[in-house]
């Protein structure tokens, strides 16, 4: 039985979005349970922290699997595209357990564009970090004349 870690493993993208939509809609389900104080009760922004949560948690979690992708170009789209997918996918979310539009929910327009900013940082470090890993083990190799 051989056991693969982690970083020996490439986890889909997409895979990793239904466990965030999943965990989204526990969560959002849990909140929508859960009685607030008449003073707070009028607005429900909840939902809406939950997803820019969820979709910070994404881009960390992706970010650091994407180490592992063996095409990175190829991974790197399919990371975008289901990054977008969790963008809209949980705002519809927050919208319909919530009740109200991300406008009437504070600003959660601006932390979304944040943490889409962000996701594109944590990438460009990651590729940065892979680079610099790959050139130090071709030299390692050249200096051992293993090349």
């Amino acid at each position: 039985m051989s056991t693969k870690t982690i970083w020996e493993n490439e986890i889909s993208p997409y895979k990793l979005l239904i466990v965030i939509l999943v965990i989204a809609v526990i969560f959002m389900s849990v909140s929508s349970l859960i009685p607030r104080p008449q003073s707070i009760a009028k607005i429900n922004n909840g939902p809406w922290i939950i997803a820019s949560g969820l979709i910070l948690f994404y881009a960390l979690a992706n970010s650091v699997l994407s180490i592992s992708a063996k095409k990175r170009d190829s991974y790197w789209m399919h990371s975008m595209i289901a990054f977008a997918i969790l963008l809209v996918s949980g705002s519809i979310l927050a919208r319909l357990f919530s009740g109200i539009s991300m406008d009437e929910a504070g600003t959660f327009r601006w932390i979304y564009f944040v943490f889409t900013f962000g996701y594109l940082v944590f990438l460009s470090i990651v590729n940065l970090i892979r680079f610099l890993v790959e050139l130090a083990q071709r030299k390692d190799k050249q200096l051992r004349g293993e090349d």
